[in-house]
């Protein structure tokens, strides 16, 4: 099998044992579609939900897989002007039923790419939108988020976590934290949260009045589900905003009616995929984060990086929740 023509392919829903390398008919570049040589994906919880039939998307079989890349171009459709042969890029997240960017080449939209920032490595640079784009949707385009408000962010640990603790400090508000691990409560500070609250030892509503002065958070930016809003609904601001955007606790969210009446606030299943296709939220979050990983405000964290042989172990690596930013996959 060469290189050049394997992707990361699955035929069935399950585990990352359902998932193979095999040799990969090259798809035909369409009018806005560039093709690059991968060097590098990144992995994520919605690439888990997809396989485990989780996620709103829904596989059509043989599926490839991935939405984060970086890589060089090698093919540009008719109407493509942005991008030239040769030109180093990453892709913005997207999803299709068919098409994914984990293997040896690929093929997406034009819209959803844009030129790798020079300053990162190649597993940095395909780490750099799900970790950011993320919470900027739901802070930025949909809570306005600013100097004046106090996000909590829980299972902060991860790459969307880490992400959503710089992004709030970039926006001027204060950041809580959670995490299970004691040992990852430095990591937390280091990333810019004001306060670190680790799960069952430390009383979370305690930690939220003395960083809010008895205010409550006014943004909660919530992967767990289950039990989890009622560990702080309590403690929530007026008007206050809680993004759901995944069940780590493998449970849906449940909601305190009453006490969630008593601050007027909103529950909101979020996914950045609902906003990553308006072509003006997309540009404004990618000029955004571009600008701080120019000034060096914003570095995405990889955790770790395997070989490409040795994808599944990445995937199941990402079932431990075991790290601590993204997990990559070098392809060269």
């Amino acid at each position: 099998m060469s290189r050049s023509e394997s992707a990361v392919v699955f035929r069935e829903i399950g585990g990352p044992e359902v998932l193979a390398v095999e040799a990969a008919s090259p798809r035909k570049v369409s009018e806005n579609d560039v093709r690059i040589n991968v060097a590098a994906f990144a992995l994520n919880r919605a690439d888990l939900m997809f396989i485990h039939g989780e996620h709103y998307t829904i596989p059509v079989f043989p599926s490839r897989i991935g939405s984060e890349a970086v890589g060089t171009v090698t093919e540009i459709g008719e109407n493509v002007t942005t991008f030239n042969i040769g030109d180093r890029v990453t892709s913005i997240p997207f999803f299709t039923t068919t098409d994914g960017v984990q293997g040896t080449t690929a093929v997406l939209p034009a819209d959803y790419l844009t030129h790798a920032p020079s300053e990162l490595s190649d597993a940095e640079a395909c780490s750099v939108w799900m970790q950011y784009l993320t919470s900027y949707f739901a802070f930025a385009e949909v809570a306005n988020l600013g100097p004046k408000d106090t996000v909590l962010v829980t299972a902060a640990a991860s790459s969307a976590g880490l992400g959503a603790i710089e992004i709030a400090r970039a926006l001027g508000a204060k950041v809580v934290a959670t995490t299970r691990s004691e040992t990852k409560r430095s990591l937390l500070l280091e990333a810019g949260a004001n306060e670190v609250a680790l799960v069952g030892t430390d009383d979370l509503g305690e930690v939220i009045n003395r960083t809010t002065d008895g205010k409550g958070v006014r943004v909660a930016f919530d992967p767990v589900g289950g039990e989890s809003l009622g560990t702080y609904v309590d403690h929530l601001a007026p008007n206050a905003v809680i993004f759901g955007y995944g069940t780590l606790s493998d449970l849906q969210p449940v909601i305190p009616m009453a006490a969630m009446c008593r601050t007027q606030s909103v529950f909101h299943p979020y996914s950045m995929f609902n906003h990553v296709g308006r072509a003006d939220e997309r540009q404004r979050g990618v000029d955004f984060i571009l600008e701080r990983i120019s000034s060096g405000a914003l570095r995405p964290r990889v955790d770790r990086v395997f070989a490409f042989d040795q994808v599944l172990d990445a995937y199941r690596y990402m079932e431990s929740n075991e790290q601590s930013g993204k997990i990559v996959v070098e392809v060269a």
